[in-house]
Order: structure tokens, then sequence, then C-alpha cells
């Protein structure tokens, strides 16, 4: 009876481990590449709300490597994303930030009409420091 009792627990340990460890190894931040390397990747997730959490889909999020003043023209635009229904962007930057030299890039939102874009965050200026394999998500607030 104790020998069962004891097989069958060491089966149930082994079994706990082997999923456990098998749900670490999916959630990796990194992909191999073909060559048998690593790749880190550097991304940027945002959800476009409003203060009071209601999610904004097909908001444009513009991505510039200067300052954005709403009283200038836009600086040259790096890269835009358009929120999904879900209200949510997400900015592959693998190919920008390839060093682990700081670069500071800035976010903002609009709404599209023709050629004409229309800011819409309003609550604060956002902005970040990117070097490889830097993972932000956060929240950018939007007036409406």
């Amino acid at each position: 009876m104790k020998t069962n009792f004891f097989k069958v627990s060491i089966l149930a340990l082994v079994t706990i481990f082997t999923i456990s460890c098998s749900k670490d190894d999916s959630s990796s931040s990194t992909d191999t590449n073909t060559s048998g390397g690593t790749t880190i990747n550097t991304n940027a997730k945002f959800t476009v709300a409003t203060p009071t959490g209601v999610v904004k889909p097909n908001y444009i999020v513009l991505m510039f490597d200067q300052p954005f003043s709403p009283t200038a023209t836009l600086p040259p635009i790096i890269k835009q994303e358009t929120s999904d229904a879900n209200g949510l962007v997400n900015f592959n930057l693998n190919s920008l930030v390839t060093t682990s030299t700081p670069k500071k890039y800035y976010f903002e939102v609009f709404t599209l009409s023709g050629t004409t874009y229309t800011l819409k965050t309003t609550f604060f200026r956002f902005d970040n420091d990117f070097v490889k394999g830097s993972q932000l998500t956060t929240t950018l607030l939007v007036n409406n």
C-alpha cells in the first residue's frame, strides 16, 4: 500500500514539474532565430483609452524621435500603428532599437481625417527611453 502511494506521489510531482516548466518556456520574450541564437525583442504596447476606461479603436499612435508640440508642425513620423477593436497598439521596435544605448522616443495619439491629424492625447506627453530588450506596456489617455 505504501509503495503505491509513493509511486503515485512521485508521478504527481513529476507531472506538476513538467507542466510548470513548459509554461515558463512558452511565455519567454526571446525567440530562437534560424541560426540557433536568440533574438531579444523590443516592444512598446499601449492601450488607448479615456480616463474612465473606455477603449478607443481606430485611433492612430504616432512615434517620433523628437519632442512633439501641439503648436508646431509634426516632427518626422518614425512609425505609426492603429489601435485594434480592444484599443490595443503594439510597436515592434526590433529594427529601430538595436543597442544598449538609451534612445528616447515620443508617442502621441491622433485621429486622421483626410490628411489632417487631430491630437487626442491631452493629459500628458508620453516619452520613454528604449534600449535593446525593452518591454513597455502602458495606457495612453485620450480626451474622448
